[in-house]
């Protein structure tokens, strides 16, 4: 028999290099082709002409304009004159910006206490912290933030000036006791109050004597000759200080006390011989349309001269009632009084609260009376001077 011969197995052909890399080299094609693309991208952001870009465009925010306030408290001032239409005269303006503050002057009487409350209850509603101030006699002050922008004096019709001899008392030192005003307010006479600025009581005290109609002075602290020894307290007025700072602090003095129509010093003897020191206190006094009493505390005083240069009104005391504190001794001085407006046709003098004083006040007033001399404010002394010497 023959041998079959073995059938060789043929060997398989193993694939390719292409084909056994051919997701390899495909993706090495892509990755080429993407390179050679951002090169070429590349230069030609080179070759174009560089853009400018711009920022959005953004509307212009809405400025609204400011509200004026000052003009809505301008517009309640005017309304509340126009309530007075019939009971109030001419009625001045001055409200130029650049003098500070407004000032309205009106012909008439003060309004009631119910009207002036109502127009502080619409100027509580305009922003801006505004309140209302009586301040000194017969004016109404517009504040904001406790500083005055306008000022509205009330000018009453003035009654006529008695005939025959005036005379006015000035009870100084007041503001430490309620009792002491009470007890003036129950002389049928017309004493005029003067009050001290830094008293307890100085409030109340202004505030009764105004119910009752009396006239009220800032009895004016000042420095004496005889200081540190003799104390005028701290508030004073001082040589020392520059204009500015006695301007300054005496209308601070003048605005604490309400309805105040004038001054007079307290002590004083020492400020009251520096003309240049009383030169502010002139132009503040001129400025609020207020008078001055010299206590004449010393014999050099300057208070006439300088009052009369800036058309201040002023007079000077004639007689001290109570040096010595005895009723007796008050009464003599009381007499000394009368024969001096007697003589001149008005006097001013000044006493203190003292109860030997208070006393002799009651006895001797009624019976002066009953003898032709007329009690009244001192402000009406200063209208009687005024037309004697224009005649």
């Amino acid at each position: 028999m023959t041998k079959q011969k073995k059938r060789r197995r043929s060997k398989k052909r193993r694939p390719g290099f292409f084909k056994k890399n051919r997701f390899l080299l495909i993706l090495l094609a892509v990755v080429g082709l993407a390179v050679i693309s951002l090169v070429l991208l590349a230069r030609m952001e080179q070759q174009l002409p560089q853009l400018v870009v711009l920022p959005p465009v953004t509307k212009p925010p809405v400025i609204k304009p400011p509200i004026d306030y000052i003009n809505k408290v301008h517009i309640e001032v005017e309304a509340l004159l126009s309530t007075l239409n019939n009971e109030t005269g001419d009625i001045q303006r001055d409200l130029d910006l650049d003098h500070d503050p407004a000032r309205y002057t009106v012909e008439g009487e003060l309004p009631s206490s119910e009207m002036i409350a109502g127009f502080q209850e619409r100027l509580q509603q305009i922003p801006g912290d505004y309140t209302v101030q009586l301040k000194e006699a017969n004016s109404l002050t517009v504040e904001k933030a406790r500083q005055t922008i306008i000022v509205i004096n009330f000018i009453p019709p003035l009654p006529a000036i008695p005939d025959g001899p005036l005379l006015t008392i000035i009870m100084d030192d007041l503001g430490r006791s309620t009792y002491t005003a009470k007890m003036l307010i129950a002389l049928s006479q017309p004493v005029t109050f003067s009050i001290l600025p830094d008293e307890p009581l100085t409030t109340q005290v202004a505030e009764l004597a105004h119910a009752a109609g009396r006239e009220i002075m800032l009895h004016l602290p000042m420095e004496p000759q005889g200081y540190p020894a003799i104390n005028p307290g701290s508030e004073a007025l001082f040589v020392k200080y520059n204009d500015a700072e006695i301007s300054q602090r005496f209308d601070q003095l003048i605005t604490i006390i309400p309805y105040v129509s004038g001054t007079n010093n307290h002590m004083g003897s020492r400020f009251t011989e520096d003309a240049r020191a009383l030169v502010p206190v002139m132009e503040s006094l001129k400025e609020k349309g207020l008078f001055f009493i010299d206590s004449r505390t010393t014999g050099h005083s300057r208070v006439t001269e300088v009052a009369n240069r800036f058309g201040v009104p002023t007079m000077s005391r004639d007689v001290f009632l109570d040096n010595v504190a005895e009723v007796t001794a008050i009464t003599r001085e009381i007499k000394r009084l009368e024969s001096k407006a007697r003589r001149n046709g008005m006097a001013i003098g000044i006493c203190h609260p003292y109860p030997e004083t208070l006393e002799a006040l009651r006895r001797e007033l009624p019976g002066m009376v009953e003898r032709g001399i007329t009690i009244v404010p001192v402000s009406v002394l200063l209208r009687k001077q005024a037309l004697d010497q224009g005649s």
